[in-house]
Order: structure tokens, then C-alpha cells, then sequence
């Protein structure tokens, strides 16, 4: 039998290979070209560590899209264009599988006093997509003072690394000030009353009633799919607390 080895330089022994899982999206992959529900991800190995102890990465705020780029396989688009909740999912799915099911964190306990807690990662709630959107992916809304109809969508991990950088470069102009907030409401914006011109767009959005502004971002915060971050953890000595699960450093280093 020929030896595969010499016939083709990417050929990986079967023992060599990395075991990987296939991972459900909350948004079912609706919004995505192949449609596909699930994607092949790699679990955490040893080599990662070279990613996780990495500290030009850490400091520069990528480590997130170099590790998905390192462990999601097998997709028929940029990684970066999966919208934040499936990248949260396959995060959780990384963490819970490479280092531990536990996460401890600070939480309030009925007392009211400032508590270690531990969070079981295996029992986080996944919030589906339930909302249909239409033929290009966007969905609809309509502002309750002002009757302004606007279509929108959810953003991706793309979106989220350029806001991060305008923002950090218009801060310095700004008094220090993030507009993170309005880019992001800016790029999920895509009509306002059959107007899809992004300019036009900005200037209604900075002139409308703030409260219902708010009830917008709620609307779209409460129908994305993803991860249902609010959650129970037991507290040591018994008893537990409710919380909301914070993505600090400890998450990828949990000896700390």
C-alpha cells in the first residue's frame, strides 16, 4: 500500500488529527448563503496555548478573531461574518470543552453582600432566532413616537472589529468620549422610510427621541440569537444567586 504521506503534503494521520464537534447556531444559520444550522469546530488543544499566552494579541484586542479563525473549519464564508451570537456560542463551547464547565465570579448574594459564585457553562440557555427576517437578511421595526419604519440587522464580528477601531481613533479626538454606541446602532441600521443612504441614515438617527431609540436596541437585543447570558451561580457553602454572566479575562484564564 502506498504510503499517503508522499503522494499529499496535507495529508494528517488519523491519530494527529484534531477532534472537533459540530456546533449548533442559535440563528440557525438562516442568515448566512449556505443556510447551514451547524459548523465543524475544533476542540482547544495544547498548541492553542501559544494563542492564549500571546500577548500582542491580548493587548491589541483580536484574540477573539484569531481564535475562531484557528478553530472554526469546514465554513463556506469569512468567519468574521458570523453575527455576534453564533461566535458567542462557539466561544462558550471552546471554554466549556478546553478549560472546565466551572466559571467563578463575583455575584450578589440575598444578603446583598458581594459573593464568590460559579457559573456551570453546560447550562447556559441558547436563544433561537423566532423572528423571520426577509429575503436580504434584515428585519423590520417601527419607532412608536415618531412612526419611522426601518429595517435593520444583526452585526457580525467584522462590524464589531471596525467599530472598535474608529472608535478608539475618534476618541482621541472626542475628549475621550466612545461613539461606539451610534456606530453600532449606525451599522445595524440599513432604512429608515425607504431611505437606505448610510449618510442620510446617520442624521435621523442622531436627531431621534432617545427613549424610543432605547426601545429599539432592546427590540433587537431581545430577538438575537445567541447565548442568554442571565443565569444562576452557586454560591460556596451552599445556596445560589442570580447573575449575569461577565466575559472577563478569568473566562480564558480560569487560575486567576
Amino acid at each position: 500500500m502506498e504510503n499517503k504521506s508522499f503522494m499529499d503534503p496535507t495529508y494528517v494521520p488519523e491519530e494527529y488529527k484534531v477532534p472537533f464537534d459540530l456546533i449548533e447556531l442559535p440563528s440557525q444559520g438562516i442568515l448566512y448563503p449556505d443556510k447551514k444550522s451547524s459548523v465543524k469546530v475544533e476542540f482547544l488543544t495544547a498548541n492553542d496555548e501559544n494563542i492564549l499566552t500571546s500577548p500582542n494579541i491580548l493587548n491589541n484586542g483580536k484574540f477573539i478573531n484569531v481564535l475562531l479563525k484557528n478553530k472554526v473549519k469546514e465554513l463556506s464564508f469569512d468567519v468574521d461574518d458570523l453575527i455576534l451570537g453564533d461566535r458567542i456560542a462557539i466561544l462558550i463551547f471552546l471554554r466549556t470543552t478546553g478549560l472546565g464547565e466551572e466559571y467563578s465570579q463575583l455575584v450578589i448574594d440575598e444578603e446583598g453582600k458581594v459573593v464568590e459564585g460559579i457559573i456551570d457553562l453546560t447550562t447556559l440557555k441558547t436563544k433561537k432566532l423566532e423572528v423571520k427576517p426577509d429575503n436580504n437578511g434584515e428585519f423590520d421595526y417601527v419607532l412608536d413616537k415618531s412612526n419611522k419604519k426601518i429595517k435593520f440587522r444583526f452585526l457580525t464580528g467584522k462590524d464589531e472589529n471596525e467599530i472598535e477601531d474608529i472608535d478608539n481613533k475618534t476618541k482621541e479626538n472626542n475628549g475621550g468620549i466612545s461613539t461606539a454606541s451610534t456606530l453600532r446602532l449606525e451599522r445595524a441600521v440599513m432604512e429608515i422610510d425607504g431611505v437606505r443612504d448610510k449618510m442620510k441614515i446617520s442624521h435621523i438617527l442622531k436627531s431621534l427621541n432617545l427613549l424610543e431609540i432605547r426601545k429599539f436596541k432592546k427590540y433587537i437585543s431581545d430577538i438575537e440569537p445567541g447565548i442568554e447570558f442571565n443565569t444562576t451561580a452557586r454560591i460556596h457553602g451552599g445556596g445560589s444567586a442570580p447573575c449575569f454572566l461577565r466575559l472577563g479575562r478569568a473566562f480564558w484564564y480560569p487560575e486567576i
